[in-house]
């Protein structure tokens, strides 16, 4: 049988095959060059964002996973982002086809994030992406994102949810988020400094289409507070930006805690016919504006 096996016209370049794969997995691990790859990836980031980055280590597996270990994203030390791992599993089937697709997994903020990223090798863009968020903390994002400003309100809980997106000509996706344990703090509306809230839900959820992100739910409730916010938006990329907002809302505000505050915010607000508040937000992101009035939609 073993000589029949060795006498196949096959069997050389099969062996041979084999030597190879072998002597290339040898020679790729023993001469990975992970600074070169880290010092490209950085440099990657800071042209593509806002942030400074650091990696610790980048390190190749047999299956040819490419793993970042303690990468940080900043404006300012104090400031920052930190992902535990990153690993990125490219599809060699995806590359010989033209239209790279890259599975990934991560740890950051106590939590897991996993998806893919399909990239436009024509227009060096991005055609798809797809990621699924699990039990992320939210604690640090908000600052994060605003880079320091001290008008943002200070945030806790726990972020759950998915998004998939396809870019191409023109956008089209969807999205669900759900925040459980909400804790709000430093919130100011109007120029008023309302209570502090927690124990929240949290949903946001819509679609995209085109230049425009449809929320159709945005909303806060527990037990002194129910808000529910709809409308349009610039897409959810884009929106450091800026662009136009178009959008309703509906504020009930309970209990004795609340009632204070309610009475400031009535002037502000329309009264509707079950009692809660209600109104637009129009203009624009960087310059919203808020106008009393009821709204359809509710």
């Amino acid at each position: 049988m073993k000589e029949r096996f060795t006498n196949n016209k096959y069997f050389k370049p099969l062996s041979y095959t084999v030597f190879f794969i072998i002597a290339f997995a040898i020679f790729l691990f023993a001469t990975f060059p992970g600074d070169i790859i880290k010092g490209r990836l950085i440099t990657e980031i800071e042209k593509n964002t806002p942030y400074t980055a650091e990696i610790q280590s980048v390190d190749i597996s047999p299956f040819l996973n490419v793993r970042l270990d303690g990468l940080r994203l900043y404006k300012s030390r104090d400031n920052s982002i930190y992902l535990d791992t990153v690993t990125v599993s490219p599809s060699l089937l995806s590359l010989i086809t033209g239209s790279p697709k890259f599975p990934f997994e991560a740890k950051l903020l106590g939590g897991e994030a996993s998806g893919y990223v399909v990239l436009d090798s024509a227009n060096n863009g991005i055609n798809e992406v797809e990621a699924t968020l699990n039990k992320v903390s939210i604690d640090t994002i908000p600052a994060f994102l605003s880079h320091g400003t001290s008008e943002v309100p200070k945030l806790g809980g726990v972020l759950d949810g998915q998004l998939h997106v396809e870019l191409g000509p023109e956008a089209d996706g969807d999205f669900q988020f759900t925040i459980n344990g909400l804790n709000i703090e430093d919130i100011k509306v109007k120029g008023f400094s309302l209570p502090g809230f927690k124990g929240l839900t949290s949903v946001f959820k819509g679609s995209v289409e085109g230049n425009t992100t449809r929320i159709e739910e945005l909303s806060v409730n527990g037990k002194d507070i129910d808000l529910l916010i709809t409308g349009t938006a610039p897409l959810l990329w884009e929106i450091p930006k800026g662009g136009l907002l178009d959008l309703g809302y509906r504020l009930e505000m309970k209990g004795p805690q609340m009632s204070k505050y309610k009475s400031i915010l009535t002037p502000y607000l329309a009264a509707q016919g079950d009692g809660s508040l209600g109104g637009k937000i129009l203009g624009t992101v960087k310059n919203p504006r808020f106008e009393k009035g009821s709204v359809k939609r509710f």
